[in-house]
């Protein structure tokens, strides 16, 4: 691709993809070294702060950078940048005061009173890393993706060291708060100086654009509170009627895979200017085509570690976290079930084809029965019941969601995915994990034997793959697909 005033397109995306992964690897890194360092009713309130946090501030900054993609292009990028960056403190002040504010109440709903003074410490991280969550768009934008994965890089290597001082030498839940709140200001601060020095902040003008972003950003926010409270209800259920210590157990249970979060995420970039271009022109059978072949390339990347982190869920588990999070593998394993549902993008497919409102009625149908389902299966089997009770809904909505596109799209069921493809990959990590799993009969230590059964299982796959034809050396072009 050719190269205007920079790295290409694909190398942007390369990086912000790369940078992105980095982010989220930190907090992983951080959530390893918490769970081996606390116990699990500390590691539980760590969680339930994140919990609160993460239902607030992000949102409504998500679609603040939302608006700033959409009027860069179109208004003076010192208004655009200062009404965000003023927008985003704003935002934060009020989410802190309401944290400060509403702490105990939170505590009590959360059946931990305990974690009072942490909402109460966290609140000033509210305030003073808002403007951060902006760094991204802003960086993106101005087209300084290097600067974004070195900030990132940074970032999450403060993160892991802050985490790390905070519960192994000083022992205090309180330190870990108040270092991560000073990382995040000094993140905050690196914007505003990367801005003002590149005269990029200007408030004359920004109050007609404040009004302009907030009116962009609106829907962007309703529709997130939605699509947020779908995904973490479960988790709301959970720890409002357990203790911090099983909250602890489900959150890592919960938790995605980074990988996997990123070549789905990357993929549907790829994925949704394409159909758009594709369902506009009303191209259908080339829509089709390319649908199948995202599916195909995305499925022969997560289907086999599907196959193996649920066969090896308990070594994962033990692994990465310790003995003290086994009982995670059952809620691990329950998630994963999703899995082959993430192999295809239905809202892209659904918005390509201008049926944004009815997958937004659906979303908010997917919330109020993804709530109750979880209510009503956690009273019959615990954790593991709101877990189920989501997954069963979010199954129900797929097949929904199916239905409207091989009606839209005038095809068939068999002709809507590449059952051919899908089987012979799930056969074929099936027949791997049989040889696989009697490393764990001869090498019993688990540091040893869970990355042994990762390297033979993937060796095993790619040779059977290569030897059946399911796979070709030019198929490696795909990777540049799962990184953009």
């Amino acid at each position: 691709m050719e190269k205007i005033n920079g790295p290409s397109l694909t190398e942007q995306a390369g990086m912000v993809s790369i940078a992105k992964l980095v982010s989220v690897l930190g907090t992983v890194a951080a959530s390893i070294i918490l769970t081996r360092a606390l116990s699990q009713s500390e590691y539980g309130n760590y969680e339930q702060v994140w919990l609160v946090y993460n239902s607030l501030v992000p949102l409504f900054v998500y679609g603040l950078g939302s608006a700033l993609y959409f009027y860069s292009a179109r208004v003076d990028l010192k208004v655009v940048y200062s009404a965000s960056v003023v927008l985003s403190c704003l935002v934060g002040l009020v989410t802190g005061v309401a944290m400060l504010v509403f702490a105990v109440p939170i505590g009590v709903f959360f059946n931990a009173p305990q974690i009072t003074i942490y909402l109460r410490i966290f609140s000033f991280y509210a305030i003073l890393s808002s403007p951060s969550l902006l760094m991204e768009s802003v960086l993106i934008t101005e087209k300084k993706v290097k600067l974004l994965l070195l900030v990132n890089v940074v970032v999450a290597f403060l993160i892991v060291i802050s985490v790390s001082a905070g519960a192994v030498l000083l022992k205090s839940m309180n330190s870990i708060f108040v270092l991560i709140t000073i990382v995040g200001f000094l993140k905050s601060a690196l914007l505003i100086l990367f801005l003002d020095k590149r005269r990029m902040m200007a408030l004359a003008g920004i109050g007609v654009n404040l009004k302009s972003q907030v009116a962009y950003a609106l829907p962007v926010v309703v529709s997130g509170i939605v699509g947020m409270i779908s995904r973490q209800v479960d988790k709301y259920l959970v720890t409002t009627n357990f203790s911090s210590s099983v909250y602890a157990v489900y959150a890592i249970g919960a938790k995605e895979i980074p990988l996997i979060a990123i070549v789905t995420g990357s993929a549907s970039t790829v994925l949704l200017p394409k159909l758009s271009e594709l369902g506009s022109k009303n191209q259908i059978e080339n829509f089709i085509g390319f649908w199948k072949n995202s599916i195909s390339k995305t499925g022969l990347f997560l289907l086999p570690i599907s196959f193996f982190l649920f066969a090896f869920a308990g070594d994962f588990m033990y692994f990465f976290f310790g003995q003290k999070y086994l009982a995670s593998a059952g809620i691990f394993r329950i998630f994963l079930l999703m899995m082959p549902l993430r192999l295809a993008f239905y809202s892209h497919a659904l918005f390509s084809l201008g049926k944004q409102k009815l997958y937004m009625y659906t979303s908010i149908a997917d919330m109020f029965l993804g709530g109750l389902a979880s209510y009503m299966l956690m009273r019959s089997f615990g954790i593991e019941g709101a877990a189920l009770g989501k997954v069963v809904v979010t199954y129900i909505e797929i097949l929904f969601l199916a239905w409207v596109l091989i009606s839209s799209l005038r095809t068939t069921v068999k002709e809507f995915l590449p059952w051919s493809i899908l089987s012979r990959v799930s056969l074929i990590s099936i027949i791997c994990l049989v040889p696989v799993s009697l490393i764990g009969i001869v090498v019993q230590n688990v540091y040893f034997s869970f990355p042994l059964k990762g390297i033979v299982f993937a060796g095993l796959f790619a040779m059977i793959a290569y030897l059946t034809k399911l796979v070709q050396i030019t198929d490696l072009k795909h990777l540049k697909f799962i990184v953009r």
